[in-house]
């Protein structure tokens, strides 16, 4: 009886790690107990078994689909007078108002480029992002 304890967990610490595991994350995990009463887990379980799929998490969600033409947006609290929704946002400011700060300071800043290169930001490259914080400053912020 104690045996069995000793293997549940054991299995139990197998399959978390194997989970944690991004590749395996994305098979189907089973679980099933034998005749001995020890509990196993794997993608495959055996002919004539009561298997239970386990459902994982891999701590990223499906993809949302992208909002059509016919969609119409919900009316919100914070709609102006033409109808339109209010950009205030005071996450959003406080965000723009860290990046502004950042790139008014002398400190070389690291970014990725569309090739997936990290590359340090130029004196004209921080000129750009400055005049896009300010927009984002002057839009969201109240």
């Amino acid at each position: 009886m104690k045996c069995s304890r000793v293997l549940g967990v054991i299995s139990a610490l197998i399959l978390g790690l194997a989970i944690s595991q991004s590749g395996f994350a994305k098979e189907k995990v089973y679980t099933w107990t034998d005749a001995k009463g020890v509990v196993h887990y794997g993608e495959r379980p055996p002919k004539n078994v009561k298997a239970t799929l386990v459902k994982t998490r891999t701590g990223h969600s499906d993809p949302t689909p992208a909002p059509t033409a016919t969609t119409q947006p919900k009316a919100d609290a914070k709609t102006t007078e033409s109808n339109q929704p209010s950009l205030k946002n005071p996450e959003r400011c406080a965000s723009a108002k860290d990046n502004l700060a950042m790139l008014n300071s002398v400190a070389r800043i690291k970014t990725t480029n569309a090739d997936g290169v990290d590359v340090i930001l130029t004196e004209e490259d921080k000129a750009k992002q400055r005049e896009i914080a300010q927009q984002i400053i002057d839009q969201a912020c109240e």
